[in-house]
């Protein structure tokens, strides 16, 4: 499993359940919530989502409320932090840590592996995977150092050329800001490309 897309999951859980009621949220309102509340998906991708992390065991329902597993290792999210539909694209299956007195599995019992990631169909991924979307957070981090913005503020103005440019990436709309502040943009293309 991809320790980059199983940490950004945690950090999702983290994010949407932190200080949520013990009962846990229902799925329309944790859509609800990515969707309209936080709008870091669409209504439909929210609901994929969440029910592809249910069928991965991230999730675990209980009386039509659904909270994290409990044995996934809360990660707080860094300050400037969201998700990207397309790091949700292939969900990896949660693997629990493993303990010293799971017994070993005999040779009758073992299965041949399995692949623990699924692709969406085609319809429901809209957008292609784009590997410059890895590197938003140290773009932020880049922009806000040597533009003297904080980083929220960096990303409040990328989601305002956002919505002023329509289908634009966030990636995109930081380097637009970045070249509106002066800064050099071989050092702002070299980590997008990293």
């Amino acid at each position: 499993m991809s320790e980059h897309r199983a940490d950004q999951i945690a950090r999702l859980l983290h994010a949407s359940f932190h200080g949520a009621p013990d009962r846990g949220i229902s799925k329309p309102d944790l859509a609800r919530m990515w969707a309209l509340e936080l709008q870091w998906f669409s209504p439909e991708d929210s609901m994929g989502i969440a029910d592809r992390l249910l069928e991965f065991g991230w999730l675990v329902e209980d009386e039509g409320s659904m909270m994290p597993n409990p044995h996934i290792e809360p990660l707080p999210p860094d300050l400037g932090w969201q998700p990207f539909s397309g790091s949700f694209t292939v969900i990896p299956a949660f693997v629990p840590p493993s303990t010293n007195d799971a017994p070993e599995p005999t040779q009758s019992e073992s299965r041949p592996p399995q692949s623990k990631e699924q692709e969406l169909p085609v319809e429901q991924s809209r957008q292609p995977l784009d590997r410059a979307e890895d590197s938003i957070q140290a773009l932020i981090a880049h922009v806000a150092r040597k533009s003297g913005l904080e980083q929220r503020e960096v990303v409040r103005r990328a989601q305002r050329k956002r919505s002023a440019l329509g289908p634009v990436t966030l990636w995109m709309a930081i380097a637009l800001l970045a070249r509106e502040q002066g800064l050099d943009m071989h050092e702002v293309l070299g980590i997008i490309e990293s």
